[in-house]
């Protein structure tokens, strides 16, 4: 519905080069060029102008609606929320950390917007349905329910327990599934929108993040078993994929096995323009497509062609991830672990961290674990 704004711009200015083409009086290359400028700038105009039409049709669907941000205290879903109350939205962030909580909060009230802080640990299925009712409770409504919290390890599955699939699953699927439980009669008063935050790893399963990947793969199933079976009852739900996003998140993942070595090459992966995207970028895209009551939302180039790829070649895709997972750490006799912010402290994690500086200040301005740490 919206692809086409972006390249109206351009669109102008081949327009203008096309029409070019067409005069039938011979000009100067000064005067061709001159001739052009109408046509270019009423081309950037239409783009310009449907921008912010887009932008006035997304902020409409959300004044006045009240959006509530499962794990919205740090990162993506800090970001998601900062969307939410700029387009006029009341917002209710979720959070384990009251600390965090406290300054999102904070930071949120500070630029005008309505907000409220609920400390919830969501691997509890009771204070899940607590945290939906008082959400609920405080503005009357819910016509937005995110579900983006989660938790990453990184290592070899030699070193990987039971219960680090358990705590994956706690979080990345049981949660959603209680929220959305807890939800769908307050969304369905509202013909609201549930969003769930899934992955590219749920989509396509990643060496050395296996936890992570199952229990993106149960969320996503959820989502879209959920899309199927609500339809027609008023409730939309909204199944998002992202790939790499810069939200500095890399500094609270626990990284198992050689930490260091494992560290190095998810921080450089996690930090790279190419493979990653802004969270800002990101957050508009998540927000627009749940303000439009769409299905399904893929983000990143990287994930579209992971996705197609693996959908097309499924033994291709496993071929090409068996080789990179040959060129992963291997599992180490005396197993460690430590957090992103320990992990980076060594000659390979600093460097690291210097190329990619664009994650380090997403991390910064996401609330995410202060570099300060590191020492």
């Amino acid at each position: 519905m919206i692809a086409w704004k972006a390249p109206l711009a351009l669109a102008g200015a081949r327009w203008a080069a096309t029409r070019l083409g067409r005069d039938p009086e011979p000009r100067s290359a000064g005067g061709e060029f001159l001739g052009a400028l109408p046509w270019a700038a009423a081309g950037a105009a239409v783009g310009v102008g449907a921008a912010a039409l887009s932008r006035h049709r997304t902020t409409g669907r959300l004044r006045g609606r009240v959006a509530l941000v499962v794990g919205g205290s740090r990162g993506l879903g800090l970001q998601l929320a900062r969307e939410f109350a700029a387009g006029g939205a009341s917002v209710v962030v979720c959070g384990r950390s009251t600390d965090s909580l406290d300054r999102a909060v904070a930071e949120l009230t500070g630029k005008g917007a309505t907000a409220y802080g609920i400390s919830c640990d969501v691997a509890d299925p009771d204070q899940v349905r607590a945290m939906v009712a008082e959400a609920a409770a405080r503005f009357g409504r819910l016509d937005f329910v995110v579900n983006n919290a989660g938790i990453m390890r990184i290592g070899p599955q030699e070193v990987l327990t039971e219960e680090h699939f358990r705590a994956a699953m706690d979080i990345m699927f049981w949660a959603p599934f209680h929220v959305g439980r807890a939800a769908l009669d307050h969304l369905r008063a509202t013909s609201g929108t549930l969003v769930n935050i899934t992955s590219i790893g749920g989509e396509v399963a990643v060496p050395h993040l296996l936890p992570y990947s199952c229990a993106k793969a149960a969320a996503r199933a959820l989502s879209e078993g959920l899309s199927a079976e609500t339809a027609g009852t008023g409730v939309h739900v909204t199944t998002v994929v992202p790939g790499l996003m810069r939200t500095g998140s890399h500094r609270g993942v626990a990284f198992t096995g050689s930490p260091e070595r494992e560290y190095v090459w998810f921080a450089f992966l996690a930090g790279l323009p190419l493979l990653s995207v802004g969270v800002e970028r990101a957050a508009r895209k998540i927000v627009r497509a749940a303000a439009r009551r769409r299905g399904h939302l893929l983000i990143t180039p990287m994930a579209r062609v992971g996705t197609a790829v693996h959908g097309i070649a499924p033994g291709l895709t496993q071929a090409g991830l068996g080789a990179v997972g040959r060129l992963l750490p291997s599992a180490p006799d005396q197993v460690e672990e430590r957090d992103g912010v320990e992990a980076s402290r060594s000659p390979a994690g600093r460097l690291v961290d210097a190329v990619g500086a664009l994650n380090e200040h997403a991390g910064d301005r996401l609330n995410q674990e202060p570099r300060a740490r590191r020492g």
